[in-house]
């Protein structure tokens, strides 16, 4: 039975300044919960409506799962993980950067992609949104266990990244003429306004995604749509 402390505490999860305050996020969903369990993360605790008949696992009520839930509709199980330090980038493999994204559920989806093409490291500049955001999580369905996202000043980071940095721009070179080779980084923008110009500056080469439409009304993709195209290409 959980108290009713608990039960505030782990709902305040929901918000950035607790997750930051008590180095705590919660994770939802038997898979999702599992990846991050098999990945090795540190847990504070694990709750189930089944009694799973695992000391890991303490069984609460449907009732009391609805309580401490972020999800619309409670999920069977949550995981209550500890945040940990993620590990340093060799610079050996190739890498994904993102300018002030703002959106969890692309966030997600991107975290996702990385987790498929094999790519380790994520960077996102300050002021995006949180990895560990609620929405994230859900929409990276357990990939967040194996990627390892970096918080940075993203400028910073970039004028002393050592391999070519590619940035995805309305002006670039066509990408289906361009080989992105490991080691190297990709650089993503903004959902409403794309790379800003002092990241512009940075790049070693930009690259663009052309559009097939002859009307030309849409002025550009969704930010993890093109994650997926650009990293298709990605030649290891």
């Amino acid at each position: 039975m959980l108290t009713k402390n608990k039960v505030k505490q782990i709902g305040l999860l929901s918000l950035k300044k607790f997750r930051q305050k008590n180095g705590l996020f919660i994770v939802e969903g038997e898979r999702a919960v599992s990846e991050f369990y098999n990945a090795k993360w540190s847990f504070n605790a694990l709750y189930s409506i089944e009694d799973k008949k695992d000391s890991k696992f303490t069984t609460i009520g449907k009732s009391v799962m609805s309580k401490i839930t972020q999800l619309s509709t409670p999920s069977p199980v949550l995981g209550v993980f500890k945040i940990r330090k993620m590990k340093k980038d060799p610079f050996t493999g190739f890498s994904l950067a993102i300018d002030s994204i703002k959106d969890p559920g692309n966030l997600g989806n991107i975290i996702r992609l990385c987790d498929w093409f094999g790519v380790e490291h994520l960077y996102c500049s300050k002021g995006s949104v949180d990895f560990f955001n609620p929405k994230t999580i859900q929409s990276s369905m357990g990939s967040l266990a194996r990627v390892n996202c970096h918080s940075c000043d993203l400028d910073i980071f970039l004028k002393k990244y050592p391999n070519t940095i590619y940035g995805a721009t309305l002006n670039g070179e066509d990408f289906n003429n361009i080989s992105m080779i490991s080691p190297g980084i990709l650089v993503l923008g903004n959902e409403s306004n794309g790379i800003s110009s002092k990241i512009i500056n940075l790049l070693t080469k930009q690259i663009t995604i052309p559009s097939s439409s002859k009307n030309n009304h849409i002025e550009s993709i969704n930010v993890s749509s093109a994650a997926a195209i650009l990293l298709s290409k990605l030649n290891k």
